[in-house]
C-alpha cells in the first residue's frame, strides 16, 4: 500500500483504494487541519473517509460536509475575538462554564443543517461517556450536534446527554481516532495529531530541580483585555484556562502512545506553538499543518 501510495503522489497511477484521515483533538491548534487538507488535496490525494475527535471533528465534519478549504480558512481567519466571545454562552456552572448553544447553531448553520448520512464523505465524530469512560462513534443524525458532542471539553461546556450517559470530548481517551477511521474501511490511513509536542520540549530531561522556598501563591486576573492584547491574554491565566490545558496536557499524552500504538500508514505531528485557547492565531496553525504534511508527503516520495 506504501508503494501504491508513493505512485500517486509521483503522478504515476491513479488512487484506486480508500484514503482515510484521522483527525485529532487540539481546541485551538486544531485549526492546523485545514493547512493539512490543503497540502493533501494540492498533492492530489483524495480523501474518501474521515473520522474526527473534538476541532478534529468540527473541521473534518466541514470537510465531509462539502466546503471548501478556503471556506475553511475564511471562517477560521476571518474572526476577531467579538466574534469568539458572541458564541460562548456562559451559564452558573452545574455541569460547564458554558452552555454550548450558541455553538451549536453556528456549526448547524455552516454545515448547512447536514446529517452525517448525507455528507459527501463518509463521516464519524467521537465521544465519550464522562461516567463509565466508554467510547461513543457518532456516524449518523444532525452533523453539529455530533460535532458539539466530541467537543464538550469537560468542565468548559456543558455535556449533551442521552439517558443516563453523560457525553465529553472525544479526545479524552480518543484524541486521534484511528482505529476508528481503520473500521470505516480505510485501505491507508493518515494520522494527524495537532497536540504533537516540539522538538525542544522532547528534549528536556524527565524532570527538573526547583527550590520550594522560591514558590509565590497566584491568583487570577479577570479584566477585559487592552485595545492592544488578545482577549486570551487578559487572565494570564485564568481559571478556565488552566482547566483547559490540564485537560490538553492529559490528551496529548495519549495522543503521542496513540498515533505510534495504532500503526497509522502515515503520521503527520503537528506542533503549533500555540496556546490551547487561543483562537485568534488560525493562520500560524494552518501554515503548520501545511508546511508538516507536505514534509511527510517529501518524505514518502523519496523512499526506495
Amino acid at each position: 500500500m506504501e508503494q501504491k501510495f508513493k505512485l500517486v503522489l509521483d503522478g504515476k497511477a491513479e488512487q484506486d483504494f480508500t484514503v482515510g484521515l484521522a483527525l485529532g483533538a487540539g481546541a485551538a491548534k486544531g485549526f492546523a487541519h485545514i493547512g493539512v487538507l490543503d497540502a493533501l488535496e494540492k498533492a492530489g490525494i483524495r480523501i474518501d473517509v474521515i473520522a474526527g475527535s473534538s476541532m478534529g471533528a468540527i473541521i473534518g465534519g466541514g470537510y465531509a460536509a462539502g466546503l471548501s478549504v478556503d471556506s475553511l480558512a475564511d471562517v477560521a481567519l476571518n474572526s476577531d475575538w467579538f466574534d469568539v466571545l458572541n458564541l460562548l454562552d456562559p451559564v452558573f456552572p452545574t455541569r460547564g462554564f458554558i452552555d454550548g448553544q450558541k455553538i451549536h447553531a453556528f456549526l448547524d448553520e455552516l454545515y448547512d443543517h447536514k446529517n452525517i448520512e448525507d455528507l459527501a464523505i463518509p463521516f464519524a465524530a467521537t465521544t465519550v461517556d464522562i461516567l463509565r469512560g466508554d467510547l461513543f462513534v457518532l456516524n449518523e443524525g444532525n452533523l453539529a450536534n455530533a460535532a458539539r458532542a466530541s467537543s464538550s471539553i469537560p468542565i468548559i461546556f456543558n455535556p449533551l446527554t442521552i439517558d443516563d450517559q453523560v457525553l465529553v470530548d472525544g479526545g479524552m481517551i480518543d484524541p486521534v481516532p484511528i482505529d476508528v477511521v481503520r473500521s470505516m474501511g480505510a485501505d491507508y490511513i493518515i494520522a494527524v495529531n495537532v497536540l504533537a509536542f516540539s522538538e525542544d520540549n522532547m528534549d528536556k530531561p524527565a524532570f527538573q530541580y526547583m527550590n520550594a522556598n522560591e514558590l509565590k501563591n497566584s491568583r487570577s486576573i479577570w479584566r477585559f483585555p487592552k485595545a492592544d492584547e488578545a482577549w486570551y491574554q487578559a487572565g494570564k491565566p485564568n481559571m478556565v484556562e488552566i482547566a483547559h490545558e490540564t485537560i490538553i496536557l492529559s490528551m496529548a499524552l495519549i495522543a503521542a502512545n496513540q498515533v505510534e500504538l495504532a500503526n497509522p500508514n502515515m503520521i503527520i505531528n503537528v506542533s503549533t506553538g500555540l496556546a490551547a485557547w487561543n483562537f485568534l492565531e488560525a493562520e500560524i496553525a494552518i501554515q503548520k499543518g501545511y508546511h508538516e504534511t507536505i514534509l511527510q508527503l517529501e518524505l514518502v516520495k523519496q523512499k526506495h
